[in-house]
């Protein structure tokens, strides 16, 4: 009973699948969850305050632009259209892509950017962002703790490669009181869907911020990617670089800003 409410969190869990992954899942509990991710992400994963700082504050600096900005793994695409509203509310213009592989998530994300000719969904792989082409900004939510440490560093060189501006990795922090809460919040309010186990078994995929740093110093010894810890429980990416509000179409050697 004690596991049940305090796992072993010592190391990070890769070998459970979350239930949403497999290929069996069940059609309407799938379709639940991710509409769930709308009230899970805007209550609990701080992204849009991430966003706020990291994003359209750079975003403010030369407003008369058009910006890029790569959702990966935008499943509902519920933060993909939480950011072009947030755009249009501060008169800013901004393309957003919303990358996903899994096509079990396609009705549910057109469902959500009907009216948002701005958001463009693209089905594919986040380890071969080169396709896409350069982005001002890549952002991601809860989904580095679905990869192994070698798909993240493969990722992460990716990201690098085809960032301009910045970008943002929001995850989740393995903690007991992490634990914890997500099992007596997603038990009281994440009803008939998948959310309840693959919340919990996420935060047991989640990060430690002293091994993301270990990690990054072992991997990108030269590359300034803060770790940064936000509140509820998450941990951050963030790396910034030069020539904020610069034309998109600039090119040249990237130079590390330290934020």
């Amino acid at each position: 009973m004690l596991r049940f409410f305090l796992p072993d969190l010592m190391s990070r869990n890769l070998t459970e699948q979350e239930l949403m992954d497999r290929s069996d899942a069940d059609p309407e509990l799938l379709r639940r969850t991710v509409r769930q991710f709308r009230w899970i992400n805007a209550l609990f994963s701080s992204s849009r305050r991430l966003l706020r700082t990291h994003v359209f504050s750079i975003m403010q600096q030369n407003p008369f632009r058009t910006y890029s900005l790569l959702d990966v793994g935008a499943g509902g695409c519920d933060i993909a259209q939480w950011i072009a509203r947030e755009a249009r509310r501060r008169h800013l213009k901004i393309q957003i892509t919303a990358l996903d592989n899994d096509p079990r998530m396609l009705p549910v994300a057109y469902e959500t950017i009907e009216n948002f000719p701005e958001i463009q969904i693209v089905e594919g792989n986040a380890l071969d962002l080169g396709s896409l082409g350069p982005f001002d900004f890549i952002f991601s939510n809860h989904f580095l703790h679905h990869l192994s440490w070698e798909e993240i560093r493969l990722f992460l060189l990716s990201v690098i490669a085809q960032t301009r501006l910045a970008f943002v990795m929001n995850d989740l922090k393995r903690s007991r009181a992490a634990y914890l809460g997500a099992t007596l919040s997603l038990g009281l309010l994440a009803r008939h869907s998948f959310a309840f186990y693959d919340g919990r078994l996420s935060i047991r995929r989640g990060f430690l911020p002293d091994e993301l740093k270990v990690f990054l110093h072992t991997h990108f010894p030269d590359a300034p990617i803060e770790v940064v810890e936000t509140s509820p429980a998450r941990v951050v990416l963030v790396s910034h670089f030069g020539g904020e509000g610069c034309d998109q179409e600039s090119k040249g050697e990237k130079e590390w800003v330290m934020f």
